[in-house]
């Protein structure tokens, strides 16, 4: 069966607009058009876009994707660098997820000092009060 961009976006809850932009960018190329260069999905066609919205999702450029998709057709003399590709976008969700783990963690103290502030009644927090302590006084006190 074949599916219209229309029907690949309810499918996958990704915007028509996307599909089209990345169409344009060259990241279907395997998808067939029909005389009037409309183009018609099939069922793997639809599981590459989810592939392709996956990349994006982990912040793969679309550079990156787009030769990844064009070693394909070179065969399996390209999956090193294809799989080199993966590596190194997985390096980065690596680091990525490092440093959300360091925000996260701030939070979490910030989140404890509010919840103190707001049981005692004192703004430790804001500069502008005569209770201010600091930033390196709350994490002593946090200790």
């Amino acid at each position: 069966m074949a599916y219209t961009i229309k029907e690949v976006e309810r499918q996958t809850k990704i915007s028509s607009h996307t599909l089209r932009f990345w169409a344009k960018k060259g990241l279907f190329p395997f998808v067939d058009r029909d005389k009037n260069g409309v183009k018609y999905f099939s069922q793997k066609d639809i599981a590459w876009v989810e592939w392709v919205a996956c990349l994006r999702q982990t912040g793969m450029s679309i550079e990156d994707i787009r030769e990844y998709v064009y070693l394909f057709p070179k065969g399996i003399k390209t999956a090193p660098r294809r799989k080199k590709l993966l590596e190194k976008q997985y390096q980065k969700i690596q680091e990525d997820l490092q440093n959300l783990q360091i925000a996260k963690e701030k939070l979490e103290h910030k989140l404890e000092i509010y919840t103190r502030m707001i049981e005692t009644g004192i703004d430790e927090l804001n500069p502008q009060s005569s209770q201010y302590k600091g930033t390196k006084e709350l994490k002593e006190k946090s200790r």
